[in-house]
């Protein structure tokens, strides 16, 4: 009985320790496009370092918010709805570039904007979240993906 105890505790703390949390979600009764986004957020994840270098794409809401970034090998990471911790950088919730009705670029004011195409360190783990999903729908799935739990600026 106290080896099961004990190996018991030493999984949990392996995943206290690791990467997050153990995914037990059944996402069989989600619509196909629902599926197909959380396996696509977490495909660029499966063999990302971890922490890792990536460039801030700029934050923006379309049909859905997005909170971007690209790493250093052109993969696209997004951690819109995750609960981040962000520290104390100014990220924003429209800091990505903005456009007049005519579709001319202007410049985007916003402390947030200031931060796009810099370099950050992100430290991550996989967490109870949520996708916003399919067509325009904006329906929450819960899911268990990627958050950033520490990011830190890269000076050079």
């Amino acid at each position: 009985m106290r080896l099961a105890i004990t190996a018991f505790a030493c999984l949990i703390s392996s995943f206290i320790s690791g990467q997050g949390v153990i995914d037990t979600l059944d996402y069989s009764s989600y619509p196909a496009q629902a599926r197909a986004e959380i396996m696509s957020v977490k495909a660029n994840f499966e063999k990302t370092e971890n922490p890792f270098v990536a460039i801030y794409m700029g934050s923006e809401i379309y049909d859905y918010f997005y909170f971007p970034f690209q790493g250093l090998d052109g993969t696209h990471y997004d951690f819109a709805y995750s609960n981040n911790n962000l520290g104390d950088i100014p990220f924003g919730e429209d800091d990505g570039l903005m456009y007049d009705e005519e579709g001319n670029p202007i410049e985007n004011q916003s402390e947030g904007a200031k931060l796009v195409g810099r370099e950050f360190l992100i430290t991550w783990e996989y967490a109870y979240s949520y996708i916003v999903c399919c067509e325009g729908q904006s329906i929450s799935y819960p899911a268990v993906l990627p958050r950033i739990s520490r990011i830190e600026y890269v000076t050079k």
